[in-house]
């Protein structure tokens, strides 16, 4: 007789993968049921414990709660974990919303210089190294983007974890999950990638040199520039 080659025990990423995209994305209300557990069980071609499984799982992301009286429903949005790594795919995959967008370029307006003065402050030579070889990638792949959005990325990692905090670290890897998302609209145009590499020479050179107002202003500069192609791709777009 042959075996499941997925066994039922694994088979709740199924549908947490199902059940989460579809709450995040809107196709199931805060407040509303979801759909019983045996026509889940159909729908999805899971077992009853993948099921519960699975529920279990979103349940611990802050979406979905289960009551005796109303069965399992969707919570709030304001009870969500924002920032877990399947809340966040959900939201800003295949392609984010002119919303999200905003959202996004906001919030690093917001953490990004902070990080890059801090990072100024605490940065040693292994960080500062690091940043610069990130740098030197950017550099390198400014003419072609997609290397140009991985080599972008590891540059921000690379500040971040330059300023040793961990939980800036953490943070800036959540989002980054949101970031790769949101560069793939609106980081294509070649000329535009290498008008924005002096922006990081000035960050990286601030860190290295310990001056930590600069690097501050200089990631700011960085990140509203970015905030204004995400703004201009949102008027285009929607």
């Amino acid at each position: 007789m042959a075996t499941d080659p997925q066994p039922d025990a694994a088979r709740h990423v199924q549908v947490v993968q199902a059940l989460g995209a579809q709450i995040v994305e809107g196709g199931l209300a805060p407040g509303t049921s979801i759909p019983i557990e045996e026509e889940l069980v159909g729908e999805l071609g899971v077992g009853r414990s993948a099921v519960r499984e699975g529920v279990k799982v979103l349940a611990g992301k802050g979406l979905l709660e289960t009551r005796r009286s109303a069965g399992t429903i969707v919570r709030p949005r304001e009870s969500w974990n924002l920032l877990d790594a399947d809340v966040l795919s959900w939201r800003f995959m295949p392609e984010p919303r002119p919303g999200d967008i905003r959202v996004l370029a906001d919030l690093r307006v917001a953490l990004e210089p902070g990080a890059a003065r801090v990072a100024a402050e605490r940065a040693d030579a292994v960080a500062v190294r690091r940043i610069d070889e990130a740098l030197a990638a950017l550099y390198a792949t400014a003419d072609d983007p997609e290397p140009f959005i991985e080599a972008d990325l590891a540059f921000h990692k690379a500040v971040f974890a330059a300023a040793d905090n961990d939980l800036l670290l953490y943070v800036y890897d959540m989002i980054s999950i949101a970031l790769r998302s949101v560069r793939q609209v609106h980081t294509r145009s070649v000329a535009h990638n290498k008008e924005t590499l002096p922006g990081h020479e000035r960050v990286a050179v601030a860190i290295r040199r310990h001056h930590h107002r600069k690097a501050e202003e200089a990631m700011r500069e960085v990140v509203e520039v970015a905030r204004a192609d995400a703004e201009q791709h949102v008027r285009l777009c929607c």
